[in-house]
């Protein structure tokens, strides 16, 4: 292999990047007791809200509905897909009563619905991605980091700071924790997520070994494409910074007018054209192995990415929730909850990098607030997710930074480096901890925990052969896809378009006992339900309400499952809608339909 190297110490901070490569024997880079310890916090971190759950259940007796995050909105999602995909091999929307195709395809979800498809719970076979995501995404990490920096104390503490940093910001005029910023809040619950991001960034180490030993050129490909197809805006992310990565290093090149630099063999005297521009003659001079490395990388990254732009394009459904998704949060919010790692990441800006991590690494934060700004308008959406594991380059920055600002020439630096790394780790960690607890408490109209009743409720359903949808609340109507197959009136926001406050207000005006039964029947006929479930909190008498269109009642304890005559094809036209995005930023959620 090829080593690029740095001179750091006592010729300064100049880059050497006309250095001839050194053969060296590769080491095997095992896991040493603090490596071993992170691994050990990082997984017992991550089962934090699981953990919590179980207390609930172990303790006070309640039923789970499996979820595992502050927001059961999204795993709730992930249930239904899962579920979706047992029975039919992709997975459909199934919260809306409207029918819709079987198009989407994800490989993790793919998986998952197989272990349904053979008797495994959807709610089990999502949460045994769990280990996956954690040790993956330390692993990649760790990759990251040992190859960006120093042994030692330098690696050690980019680590931490990259796995756990976490910092107070003021969101929405309250002190709070951005969480989609933390690794650790993204395993709760998101763990396609986090094994996107460990793709990712094991896509970025591997194609900067692939582009100087010329070997392995299909990995960062295949790489990029599990990044895409689990989440991708990690894949958009990749893509940006393996570009600009080489336009960066390219640039550094012209600028230093070097013949035949990093980019490898000199022109030959007879292309005059070529000497006269240095510029073309530096891309002349890359090595083709390296255009191959440069086309897999983007090129594997690109085609789920292909694929789901199209989906959006073709199915209405993925249309709408992608409008739905649209929102803004305020950018001063992000540049506050991660400036102690940006203030001194800056300083490492001073030096020019010399291989292609250091050179992404740079391009990581300036790419992240690129895609931000972008996914504010018109052209993307959840501009939150663009800074998804920022922590990561900029935990290796400022480490970079400390060291050019020669902090050891303090009294007792190691200490105050320790003290440092704890204050921006362990406050907001635990602060996110007590925030998933007061979220995922149990409420009448939350869906992290169920009654016994509307529990069997649901099993009857799961059971019961006839064909056809659900008419629920909507807290309820979050847990119908996923624990029975069938397609719900109302549940995810995103998904049960258009109009999905609008469902949940007319929901809760027929379950709350303000309906007249004439027009309670007109408009349980109109949404085309199969099944209408009444959920414990429900105070109307739907017997009574329902009458004449009911063909029998199913009762199980305080809910009950009332099974209609006849179910027509719902009315009305699925047509767009306003964005109705329910916000997860912040570490709190919006939760106006909840209360609609």
């Amino acid at each position: 292999m090829r080593v690029e190297t740095e001179l750091i110490g006592g010729v300064g901070n100049v880059p050497a990047p006309a250095l001839p490569g050194v053969p060296i024997a590769r080491r095997r880079d095992r896991l040493d007791w603090f490596a071993v310890s992170v691994l050990a916090l990082f997984g017992l971190l991550s089962l934090s809200v699981v953990a919590l759950d179980l207390w609930q259940v172990v303790v006070h007796g309640r039923v789970w509905t499996g979820t595992d995050g502050e927001y059961a909105v999204d795993q709730l999602q992930y249930l239904a897909w899962i579920r979706d995909t047992a029975n039919h091999g992709l997975a459909s929307n199934l919260f809306v009563l409207h029918p819709t195709p079987a198009v989407y395809f994800q490989p993790a979800i793919m998986i998952s619905g197989g272990l349904t498809a053979l008797g495994v719970a959807p709610w089990l076979s999502l949460l045994l991605w769990k280990p996956v995501a954690v040790v993956t995404c330390f692993l990649a990490v760790r990759a990251y980091v040992g190859r960006s920096l120093a042994p030692g104390w330098p690696r050690r503490t980019a680590l931490v700071l990259a796995l756990f940093f976490g910092s107070f910001s003021s969101v929405w005029g309250e002190v709070n924790v951005v969480g989609d910023l933390s690794p650790v809040f993204l395993t709760w619950g998101y763990v396609f997520g986090v094994m996107a991001l460990a793709a990712m960034v094991a896509a970025l180490v591997a194609y900067g070994d692939a582009r100087v030993r010329g070997r392995r050129l299909w990995l960062p490909g295949l790489l990029g494409a599990v990044a895409s197809a689990l989440h991708p805006w990690n894949g958009e992310v990749l893509i940006a910074l393996i570009v600009v990565g080489e336009a960066v290093l390219l640039l550094g090149a012209w600028l230093r007018r070097e013949p035949a630099g990093p980019y490898g063999r000199r022109i030959g005297r007879e292309d005059r054209l070529v000497r006269r521009e240095p510029l073309v003659r530096l891309l002349h001079g890359i090595p083709r192995k390296r255009w191959v490395a440069l086309a897999v990388a983007v090129g594997g990254t690109a085609l789920p990415l292909i694929y789901l732009a199209v989906l959006v394009k073709a199915d209405m459904s993925w249309n709408l929730a992608q409008r739905a998704s649209k929102h803004s949060f305020p950018l001063w919010s992000l540049t506050i909850a991660i400036a102690p790692l940006l203030v001194p990441a800056l300083v490492a800006y001073r030096r020019p990098p010399a291989t292609f991590l250091a050179a992404a690494t740079r391009a990581w934060p300036v790419t992240a607030f690129g895609i931000f700004l972008a996914s504010g308008t018109g052209l993307g959406a959840t501009p939150l997710h663009a800074f998804q594991g920022i922590t990561v380059p900029l935990a290796v920055l400022a480490v970079e930074g400390v060291q050019m600002l020669g902090w050891r020439r303090l009294r007792r630096p190691m200490l105050i480096g320790t003290v440092l790394v704890a204050v921006f780790t362990i406050p907001a960690t635990y602060y996110e901890i007590n925030e998933a607890r007061i979220n995922i408490a149990p409420t009448p109209n939350g869906s992290d925990f169920i009654t016994r009743g509307e529990r069997d409720a649901l099993d009857y359903l799961a059971r019961d052969r006839d064909a056809g949808g659900v008419l629920t609340k909507y807290h309820l109507g979050d847990v119908v896809p996923g624990f029975t197959g069938r397609r719900t009136y109302v549940g995810d926001c995103l998904w049960s378009e258009p109009d999905c406050p609008g469902r949940a207000v007319k929901t809760g005006w027929l379950f709350g006992g303000q309906a007249t039964p004439a027009a309670a029947q007109s408009f349980v006929l109109s949404t085309g339900a199969r099944f209408v479930l009444a959920d414990c909190s429900t105070t109307a008498d739907m017997r009574k309400l329902l009458g004449p269109i009911v063909r029998s009642e199913h009762r199980f304890g305080c809910a009950a499952v009332y099974t209609l005559k006849a179910a027509p094809p719902p009315t009305g036209a699925l047509a767009q809608s306003p964005p109705h995005a329910a916000l997860r930023a912040s570490g709190r959620q919006q939760r106006r339909v909840q209360h609609a």
